[in-house]
């Protein structure tokens, strides 16, 4: 309960600074100045957070002091002290409070010292407003500068630096706790729904220091691309259409058995055993389909409830490829005729068809028609269009191509943009949690 010294603070403040504006607000308006009163509306009122935040922490904090060294005592903490503790709330300014503090916590124990800071789920001394800010804008943001651009429009401030330092710590936290503990809802699930599965790679350009330093003294590093890989969990309706009623769930990480890794856990949380249908989709990429279907094998699905789906505008490519290395075998008409017979088999699950008779066709085969007639010899169960059709179910894998751009690329590609692995991969999370709506969901599993 705020003191009667506090609320009188609060009060006298109100008065003076919002009360006190009302007739020039409406002198404004009166002459058509809605702009000029909304923006010193909201001045006012970041004013007015500002000053019950300055009020209201310090008191909290000593109501709450007492409590919180009581118990760290209990679970082993000694020497524990009174200190300033720094907050930056969401406007971006700073208020200082006491907090007790340990200086000598248990053996084994890596928690913040500041209790207060546990108390209050700060995350680099940051309010959970803010680095919900934060890390929301710059994740959506094309850049950490353009994300700090956003956060002044609309109020705090912050510069770029404490931008990209506080979203760096927001998504280690988060990788820390665990990515598929705070995306999902408690009760989220799959039962009885048809699940399908996307996996492919992006690009993304890394920083390697290589030990040495230039003419200028300046540290060289190499720039190698490197292959994030991503998965895609959606829910599709019984058209094979993706479900808007249900949010996607975006997975990224570097090494491949990290990613899968990850991916069990979601699928395991989300009861994945007890869904009606699960189809997976992608290209020809033997790690894709060699990884998958053991895994949810392993999770309880039975094999008679999944359905593997190559992308068929992947399996298209390797026809018109064969197409275009027909050479003077076919005139200009027969390879338009062709081709337009080849196709049809491919939608229809007859890529048989088109191997048997490029094989006739073909007497001596160089590389790449060797190469489009093996995968399409390889993936012919994984191409029976008419079947997934039938059943609900996709042919292509545009669900995991879009989130690949979006996630990935859009943010994470840019030119002249070079990443260490370890921040561009915990940061691949919070620009998923923003495009799959899960941003919400993850700040609020963050409080508990």
């Amino acid at each position: 309960m705020p003191t009667l010294a506090t609320r009188s603070k609060i009060q006298e403040f109100f008065d003076n600074e919002v009360l006190s504006e009302l007739k020039n607000w409406n002198d404004q308006l009166v002459d058509g100045d809605l702009l000029g009163f909304e923006q010193g509306l909201q001045a006012r009122l970041k004013d007015l957070h500002n000053k019950v935040c300055e009020e209201l922490l310090t008191q909290s904090a000593e109501q709450v002091f007492d409590g919180l060294k009581e118990e760290s005592s209990r679970q082993g903490s000694r020497k524990i002290t009174k200190r300033s503790l720094s907050i930056r709330i969401a406007t971006g300014r700073t208020v200082k409070v006491p907090s007790p503090y340990v200086k000598q916590p248990p053996d084994g124990c890596t928690d913040e010292r500041h209790l207060l800071a546990r108390h209050w789920n700060l995350i680099g001394g940051a309010s959970p407003k803010l680095y919900d800010q934060v890390g929301f804008c710059t994740a959506i943001a094309p850049s950490f500068e353009s994300g700090c651009q956003i956060l002044s429009k609309f109020g705090t401030a912050i510069c770029v630096s404490s931008t990209q330092k506080l979203s760096q710590q927001l998504a280690a936290k988060c990788q820390a706790v665990g990515e598929a503990k705070l995306s999902l809802d408690s009760n989220e699930s799959v039962a009885d729904k048809t699940v399908v599965i996307g996996v492919d790679g992006g690009r993304t350009r890394t920083r390697e220091y290589t030990g040495h330093l230039n003419k200028a003294g300046h540290a060289c590093y190499e720039t190698p691309w490197r292959e994030p890989k991503l998965f895609v969990i959606d829910i599709i309706n019984e058209l094979g259409r993706v479900d808007r009623k249900e949010l996607p769930i975006y997975g990224t990480r570097f090494n491949q058995q990290d990613l899968f890794g990850l991916l069990g856990t979601y699928l395991q949380r989300l009861g994945i055993q007890q869904a009606k249908r699960v189809q997976i989709v992608g290209d020809g990429a033997p790690w894709i389909w060699n990884n998958l279907r053991p895994i949810l094998v392993q999770l309880g699905v039975s094999e008679d409830r999944i359905t593997e789906t190559l992308d068929v505008w992947h399996s298209s490519q390797y026809v018109h490829k064969l197409i275009d290395n027909l050479g003077t075998r076919k005139t200009a008409p027969e390879k338009r005729k062709l081709k337009h017979q080849f196709e049809h088999w491919l939608w229809n699950g007859q890529s048989n068809k088109i191997v048997e008779l490029c094989k006739a066709i073909f007497k001596r085969q160089n590389d790449t028609v060797r190469r489009c007639i093996t995968y399409l010899d390889t993936h012919v169960k994984r191409m029976q269009y008419p079947d997934f059709k039938q059943l609900g179910l996709m042919c292509g894998s545009g669900i995991v191509e879009s989130a690949i751009r979006r996630v990935i690329n859009l943010r994470f590609k840019n030119s002249a943009t070079f990443w260490y692995d370890d921040n561009v991969e915990k940061m691949y999370f919070l620009r998923a949690a923003v495009l799959s709506k899960r941003w919400d969901t993850v700040i609020q599993n963050l409080q508990l």
